[in-house]
């Protein structure tokens, strides 16, 4: 057996790896061939697949389309046909219509034919008429002519007469049954007065003890009184700091009162401040005068602040909201001022509670009511410095702060100084009186009140061309009437500052009194 050799098994294998290469290069050829026509192939069978689909669809469609097509026109021929029954009811409605319009114009003529006739007839008729009237007004004419010759007498002063005669009987009925109303009117108003007052005192039944101020401080060391009237340095001083209140000496009597320093008029805080200020420094000797300011103005300022708590005191106690902080002081600082010897700082809040009573008693605002009580004096605690009526002063000031104007309005009005007829000012004015006449409640002596009512007419009188004076609201206003002849139109205004002037001199009085004067002419005749 012979030997394969080296050189033979490399060839062999030589040869066998060209085979191979030569293969995979065969393969490599063929096969993307192959892929490329089963590619064409399958693509070929999709376009045929999707050209079936489309040929498919489009015949769906155009049958949809079709069908959509027959349903339109059969819904377009049963509209056509609705529009078209539609249309022949419309035209038979117009014929009717144009039938009724045709027998509505000849109803209408035949009116119109009828009314031209009627105004023929109304036309002669008012001629007739005219002509029978006036001869009734000649034929009366002739007859009040023919019995005026026979009464022997004035037809028109008859007519006249008989009118009058008419006029003055109607007027007397008309007197007669008005006098009987007004009498019915006040009956029951009285009578329904009463009853309300009735009910008002059964609810107000105040238990309370109002406290009277000092306006002096006895001085029971004579020597003491020598020394403050030979150096009145420490009344001088008071007097500027106090702004208006009138400080006094006056001497021991007879009959065994001391001397005392008398305290008047100002603002009542500063009045009472001026009071503790002597109180405490007179005991001490004229070493300690010198600190009256330190002093006054330290019980200025306590009595400021208890001021303040009272006017708080008194909002809280009416449940009155929203008033206004320096309101509350001026109506805490009327506890240091009187009227008639009254406290007005409890007067007010009585008013304001007698108020609330009242208006709910008659229908209105009881609040209202008794924000007018409690402000109505507030006035008074400033009216030494401020010219005018102390309630025009409180109206003023209650406006300033805030308040309504109902409120302000009422408030001027209750001594009339502001005319309002509002049952609000009715219920504030009659709350005033009963607070003013409560038994105890003022001091103002008959005698005194009648003196000084006559030093005042005396000396308004005193005063050339004095026709007429009326003194009214309880002295606090003078109407005075001059002679036109005496007194010139111009000269007014003098006048009536010198008749002021005069009755400051004259005559002492609280408050202030308002002076009016009136010059006029008048002509009267009696038949």
């Amino acid at each position: 057996m012979e030997s394969i050799t080296f050189s033979e098994i490399a060839l062999v294998a030589a040869c066998g790896v060209a085979f191979g290469y030569a293969f995979f290069v065969a393969v490599r050829f063929m096969l993307p061939r192959k892929q490329r026509a089963d590619v064409q192939e399958q693509r070929n069978l999709v376009i045929q697949k999707a050209q079936q689909r489309k040929e498919q669809v489009i015949a769906e469609a155009k049958k949809r389309a079709e069908e959509k097509a027959v349903q339109m026109q059969e819904e377009l021929e049963m509209t056509i046909e609705e529009e078209r029954l539609a249309l022949e009811a419309s035209d038979a409605d117009l014929a009717v219509q144009d039938q009724f319009v045709q027998h509505e114009e000849e109803r209408i003529q035949k009116l119109e034919a009828t009314f031209q006739n009627h105004q023929k007839k109304v036309s002669e008729l008012q001629k007739q008429l005219a002509d029978v009237q006036a001869s009734v007004v000649q034929v009366k004419t002739t007859l009040q002519d023919s019995l005026a010759r026979i009464a022997d007498c004035d037809r028109a002063a008859t007519q006249h007469m008989i009118i009058d005669s008419l006029v003055n009987e109607r007027r007397l009925d008309s007197q007669k049954r008005i006098k009987e109303l007004v009498d019915d009117l006040e009956s029951h108003s009285k009578k329904g007065a009463e009853r309300v007052l009735s009910r008002i005192m059964s609810r107000y039944q105040p238990s309370f003890i109002w406290p009277k101020n000092t306006n002096h401080v006895e001085i029971l060391n004579p020597r003491l009184f020598e020394t403050l009237q030979n150096n009145p340095q420490l009344i001088t001083d008071l007097t500027a700091l106090t702004e208006g209140v009138e400080i006094t000496l006056s001497p021991a009597t007879h009959d065994g009162l001391p001397a005392i320093i008398r305290l008047g008029g100002g603002y009542g805080i500063f009045k009472e401040a001026a009071r503790l200020t002597l109180e405490e420094l007179l005991p001490k000797g004229p070493n300690n005068w010198a600190k009256c300011d330190k002093t006054y103005l330290k019980h200025r300022r306590t009595l400021e602040n208890q001021a303040l708590k009272l006017g708080r005191q008194a909002v809280i106690e009416l449940g009155l909201p929203d008033i206004h902080e320096e309101i509350q002081k001026m109506v805490g600082a009327l506890n240091w001022r009187t009227s008639y010897r009254q406290n007005q700082y409890y007067h007010s809040l009585e008013v304001a509670k007698l108020a609330g009573v009242l208006a709910g008693e008659l229908g209105v605002d009881p609040r209202i009511a008794k924000r007018c009580g409690l402000l109505h004096d507030i006035g008074k605690g400033i009216d030494y410095r401020i010219e005018g009526s102390h309630a025009v002063i409180s109206g003023d000031y209650a406006d300033r702060f805030g308040e309504k104007r109902i409120i302000c309005d009422t408030v001027m009005s209750h001594h009339n100084d502001l005319v309002l007829d509002t049952p609000m000012s009715y219920v504030l004015k009659s709350a005033d009186t009963l607070s003013g006449a409560r038994p105890g409640a003022r001091i103002n002596l008959e005698e005194g009140y009648q003196e000084r009512l006559q030093a005042m007419e005396e000396a308004i009188k005193s005063f050339p061309g004095i026709q007429k004076v009326a003194i009214m609201n309880g002295g606090r206003e003078v109407h005075i009437g001059v002679n036109h002849k005496k007194i010139r139109e111009e000269e007014l205004q003098g006048f009536a500052a010198a008749i002021a002037r005069k009755i400051e001199e004259e005559v002492a009085f609280p408050g202030q009194i308002k002076v009016l004067v009136t010059r006029r002419f008048e002509a009267s005749a009696v038949a």
